[in-house]
């Protein structure tokens, strides 16, 4: 069932510098709304009714914010006493709260997403047929130095190519059935395991995004309100939420 979704919440946040001290990347506030609310915004308009944020750096601050999201069920799955990477951390919180059946999205909170009105990142049947995990690509500005992929009919090639992945995706638990929990992993292998199997597909992501996962992008946005761009449910989102 499309209702589910993933949040990658545990990381140290080294590259915004003085502004992690105190607070969590995810609730970095940008126009005064932590940034992982734009995240949560776009996955309850895409229909998610659950969901599950990890957890380690200044995970008493994180919590204690996300366990006051009213809108669906949010999960906090801590990794206590080390990080166990973007695929570790979902494999630990799909043995502590669902099972490697289920299938999800994972909305990585460095990015804001301004996507086209009638967009949805669900797989279409014919999509579940060939894959196992959607990435939403989009060009490489330039001068930036994303990791560089190719997409070639409708499936992901870690080969240089024009496109790179913005933090969006769907995939199925089962792709990480062979990781163990509690043990760290990077999500990234996994997705090159599903490109040589033919497994791993693509999709252009229809409309505009901004990473404030760096420092100096952080700053230049954090002052901007968005919500002449996030459609007429943010505003009631946040007056409910934020």
């Amino acid at each position: 069932m499309n209702d589910k979704a993933f949040f990658p919440c545990a990381g140290f946040g080294t590259r915004m510098k003085e502004w992690t001290k105190k607070i969590p990347k995810p609730l970095l506030p940008i126009a005064g709304v932590p940034l992982i609310y734009y995240s949560l915004y776009w996955a309850e308009r895409w229909g998610v009714k659950e969901g599950i944020a990890n957890s380690h750096y200044l995970a008493d601050v994180l919590e204690k914010n996300l366990k006051q999201f009213r809108t669906f069920p949010l999960r906090i799955s801590r990794e206590e006493t080390r990080i166990l990477g973007t695929g570790g951390g979902i494999r630990t919180a799909l043995e502590r709260f669902w099972n490697l059946d289920e299938e999800f999205l994972i909305l990585n909170p460095d990015f804001i997403l301004f996507p086209k009105a009638d967009f949805s990142p669900w797989p279409t049947p014919a999509e579940k047929d060939a894959y196992d995990c959607i990435l939403y690509l989009s060009k490489i500005p330039p001068d930036a130095d994303y990791t560089g992929l190719s997409l070639n009919d409708g499936k992901v090639e870690f080969s240089p190519g024009g496109y790179f992945y913005i933090g969006l995706s769907w995939i199925r638990g089962k792709c990480l059935g062979e990781l163990s929990p509690n043990e760290p992993y990077d999500l990234a292998d996994t997705f090159r395991k599903l490109a040589k199997q033919g497994r791993l597909g693509g999709r252009i992501f229809p409309g505009e995004w901004m990473d404030l996962g760096e420092k100096e992008f952080y700053e230049a946005a954090r002052n901007t309100d968005f919500g002449h761009k996030l459609g007429p449910g943010w505003k009631e989102f946040i007056s409910t939420e934020a």
